[in-house]
């Protein structure tokens, strides 16, 4: 009975907010006893499942995944969180979140049409016509977090979260799930390091 619901204009914040609440939890058991095993296993976020319905044809089921990149830096987690702001506007993604004391920033979202100047195709794939890529043609709805947890004194895990919806701009329709090409997510860690000089 949630299925309408997710058809919003940002439909993938239920499911970021989600997986995020559950971070702290996860880092604070990776902490403890658990080894250098259990460290390496990020919490992943859950799918979306939405129900696709159109007039004398049979429901179809859509399952959606946020893109997901995960990094070790070496550098400490206060040494990271202080550069992760300018990491964002570098790439120019406005920030509406930040939790210092969770270290997680990032932006639930927002209305996208480049990032770092890139076009959107470059990090996100919503299918394509006769005029090219739907993702640069869409109004792209992007939904960016990062959280950054420590490993040990000198390295830091920076995993950020990225999902995105396109809405065509000259017709009324539904927001289409767009799937990430895993740039954006690898991209931010990667600024960290570089600014960082861990790069």
């Amino acid at each position: 009975m949630n299925d309408r619901r997710r058809w919003t204009a940002s439909p993938f914040v239920p499911l970021l907010a989600a997986a995020f609440a559950a971070l702290p939890a996860g880092c604070a058991s990776s902490s403890g006893s658990g080894g250098p095993d259990a460290d390496d296993a990020a919490p992943l976020p859950p799918q979306t499942r939405n129900v696709l319905r159109v007039a004398n044809y049979a429901p179809v089921e859509i399952f959606n995944e946020p893109g997901v990149g995960v990094r070790v830096v070496a550098a400490s987690a206060r040494n990271a969180w202080g550069v992760l702001g300018g990491v964002y506007e570098q790439l120019g993604i406005p920030i509406s979140e930040s939790n210092p004391r969770a270290m997680q920033l990032g932006n639930p979202g927002y209305r996208a049409r480049r990032v770092e100047g890139d076009r959107m195709n470059a990090f996100i794939d919503c299918g394509s016509d006769f005029s090219g890529p739907l993702a640069n043609q869409y109004d792209i709805t992007l939904s960016i977090m990062t959280k950054l947890t420590a490993k040990d004194d000198e390295s830091t895990e920076v995993l950020t979260i990225m999902d995105a919806y396109g809405r065509p701009q000259a017709v009324s329709g539904n927001p289409i799930h767009c799937q990430s090409r895993g740039v954006l997510e690898m991209r931010v860690a990667q600024l960290v390091a570089e600014a960082l000089g861990a790069g």
